[in-house]
C-alpha cells in the first residue's frame, strides 16, 4: 500500500513539473502576438524574427492537434522515417484548424477576437497537463529521431540548410491593404476564400496593423508553405535513398538560384507546389501506413487541393484509382474502409466547391512552356546535370534489375513504380488541364530526385569505403554551395529588412 502511494506521489510530481514547464513555455509564446504590435518602432529584422517565432508556435499547435486526433481516433500507422510522422501530423492539424478558423470567421469581430484567445488558453491548459504517462518522457527532439545520430558531414549540411533557408527570403511586397495583398500572392485568383479566411484568423492579432499583416502573410507563404515543402520532400526521398543523400537532395533544391528567382516572380507559387508534392507523398505514405484509418488524411488532402485551386478536386478520381493499384494485396473491404474514412474530406470538398464563389477559371498554357521551365531550371543548377543519368538508371533498374552495372543498387521497386505513376498522372493532368500544378518547384524537386540515384549507386557500391564516400559527399555539397548565389541572397535580405 505504501509503495502504491509512493508511486502515485512520484508520478504526480513528474506531471506537475511537466505541466509547469510546458505552461510557462506555451504562454510565453502566446504573449508574442500581444508584444509584436508594440515593436513597430524597432527594426523590421527584429519583427521578422518575432513573427517566425509566432509561426513556429502555430505549427507546434497543428502538430499537437494532429497527435491528439491520432490518439482519439486510434490511428496507429507504420512510418518509413520519423519525418513521415512529423509531416503527417503537421498537415492533419493544419487541415482541422482551417475548418475551425473558418467557423470562427463567421462570427462578429468581438466574438471572433474573444474566441481566438479562449481557444489558445484552453488548448494550452489541455496540452500542458500530461493525460498519459508516456507524454512526460517525450520531448521535441524525440520527434526528430531521424537526426539523432548524424555524423559531422550531415550536421554541417543541416546547418547549411537552415542557414540558407533563413537567408533566401525574397523581397516583401510594398502594398499593405489585405485585398491588394491577396492579389499580390494570387494574381490569378485561384485560391479559395476559405483558405484566405484561415490565414486571416491565424494572424488575427495583426489585422489592424498593415505592416505586421504584410509581414505575417509573407512569412506564412515562405516559412510555412516552403518549410512544409522541404520537410515533405525529405520524407519522400527517404522512401528511396539514404538519410545523407536525402539531406543533399533538399540542399540541392534550396541552393538553386531558381529558388529565389521563382519566389520573386510569383510568391504565391509556394502554396501550389507544396500541394503537388504533398499529393504524391500522401499516396505513398498511406500505402506504407498499413491502416485504412489514414484514409481520413487522404480525404483532407483532397480538401486542401480544392482550397488551393478548384480544378484540383478532379484529382480525387485518379487518387482513388491509384490507391486501388497501389494496394493489390489488400481486400476490397480494406479499400472500402479507406474510402469511408476519406469521405469526410471529400464531402467538405464538395461543399467548398458548391458554396465558395472566390474561384477563378484561369488557364495556364501547358506544353512548350513546361519544356521551357524544365530547361531553365536544369541549366541554372550544375547538380541537376546528374538527373538524366539518374532517370536512365531508374529505367534500366525497372526493366532489368540484375544488370551488371546495377548489381550494387538496392531500391524498393514497388514504391519507385508508384512514384513514377503518380508523377505521370500529375504532369498529364497539368498538360491537359493547364492548372499549373506541375510548376517550377515541382520540376525542381523532380530534377533533384533523379539526380540522387547516380550517387546512391556509387555509395551502395562503395559501402565499405567510408572515407571515399565522405569525400564524394563533401564535393557535391561544395558543388551545390558554389552556384547557390549566396551573396545575392544576403543582399536581398539586407535590403528587405534594412540591415
Amino acid at each position: 500500500m505504501q509503495k502504491a502511494l509512493a508511486s502515485n506521489s512520484g508520478i504526480l510530481y513528474l506531471k506537475s513539473k511537466f505541466f509547469l514547464i510546458r505552461v510557462l513555455t506555451y504562454f510565453g509564446f502566446l504573449l508574442i502576438p500581444i508584444w509584436v504590435p508594440k515593436t513597430l518602432t524597432v527594426s523590421s529584422g527584429t519583427q521578422a524574427i518575432t513573427m517566425a517565432l509566432y509561426i513556429l508556435f502555430m505549427c507546434s499547435q497543428w502538430f499537437f492537434l494532429g497527435k491528439e486526433i491520432d490518439h482519439r481516433l486510434k490511428i496507429y500507422f507504420r512510418v518509413n522515417s520519423s519525418m513521415d510522422r512529423l509531416v503527417y501530423r503537421l498537415f492533419l492539424g493544419m487541415f482541422f484548424f482551417i475548418l475551425y478558423f473558418n467557423f470562427l470567421n463567421l462570427l462578429p469581430h468581438k466574438h471572433l477576437y474573444n474566441l481566438f484567445w479562449v481557444t489558445w488558453v484552453v488548448l494550452g491548459l489541455f496540452y500542458s497537463w500530461p493525460t498519459r504517462g508516456k507524454i512526460i518522457k517525450e520531448s521535441v527532439t524525440s520527434n526528430f529521431s531521424e537526426f539523432r545520430y548524424l555524423d559531422s558531414f550531415e550536421k554541417t549540411l543541416v546547418f547549411l540548410i537552415l542557414l540558407l533557408f533563413g537567408l533566401s527570403i525574397p523581397d516583401l511586397p510594398t502594398i499593405e491593404n489585405p485585398e491588394a495583398l491577396k492579389l499580390f500572392f494570387d494574381p490569378s485568383e485561384k485560391i479559395s476564400n476559405l483558405w484566405w479566411n484561415f490565414v486571416k484568423v491565424n494572424y488575427y492579432p495583426f489585422y489592424k496593423y498593415p505592416d505586421l499583416l504584410k509581414l505575417a502573410w509573407s512569412s506564412h507563404f515562405y516559412f510555412v508553405n516552403l518549410g512544409l515543402f522541404l520537410f515533405t520532400f525529405y520524407a519522400l526521398l527517404r522512401f528511396f535513398v539514404s538519410r545523407r543523400l536525402s539531406l543533399l537532395g533538399v540542399f540541392a533544391v534550396l541552393s538553386s538560384w531558381s529558388w529565389t528567382k521563382i519566389l520573386v516572380a510569383d510568391f504565391g507559387t509556394s502554396l501550389f507546389s507544396t500541394y503537388s508534392l504533398l499529393w504524391i507523398w500522401a499516396l505513398l505514405w498511406v500505402t506504407r501506413s498499413s491502416t485504412y484509418r489514414t484514409g481520413l488524411f487522404l480525404g483532407l488532402v483532397s480538401l486542401y487541393g480544392a482550397l488551393a485551386y478548384h480544378q484540383w478536386w478532379i484529382l480525387i478520381i485518379p487518387q482513388a484509382l491509384l490507391m486501388h493499384y497501389y494496394l493489390p494485396e489488400k481486400t476490397m473491404w480494406f479499400k472500402r474502409q479507406i474510402l469511408r474514412y476519406a469521405a469526410f474530406g471529400l464531402i467538405v470538398s464538395f461543399f467548398v466547391l458548391s458554396f465558395d464563389t472566390g474561384f477563378s477559371d484561369s488557364y495556364i498554357n501547358p506544353g512548350l512552356s513546361l519544356l521551357h521551365e524544365i530547361e531553365t531550371l536544369f541549366l541554372r543548377k550544375a547538380f541537376f546535370a546528374l538527373a538524366p543519368i539518374g532517370a536512365l538508371i531508374i529505367v534500366i533498374y525497372l526493366l532489368k534489375e540484375d544488370h551488371k552495372l546495377l548489381r550494387g543498387l538496392k531500391l524498393d521497386k514497388k514504391y519507385l513504380k508508384n512514384l513514377l505513376t503518380a508523377l505521370f498522372v500529375l504532369f498529364s493532368f497539368d498538360l491537359v488541364g493547364g492548372s499549373g500544378i506541375a510548376g517550377d518547384f515541382t520540376i525542381m524537386w523532380v530534377l533533384a530526385f533523379f539526380s540522387l540515384f547516380p550517387l546512391e549507386l556509387i555509395f551502395q557500391t562503395m559501402s565499405r569505403l567510408r572515407s571515399s564516400r565522405n569525400m564524394i559527399y563533401l564535393i557535391y555539397i561544395l558543388i551545390c554551395l558554389l552556384d547557390s548565389h549566396f551573396e545575392g541572397r544576403v543582399k536581398i535580405i539586407l535590403r528587405t529588412f534594412d540591415l
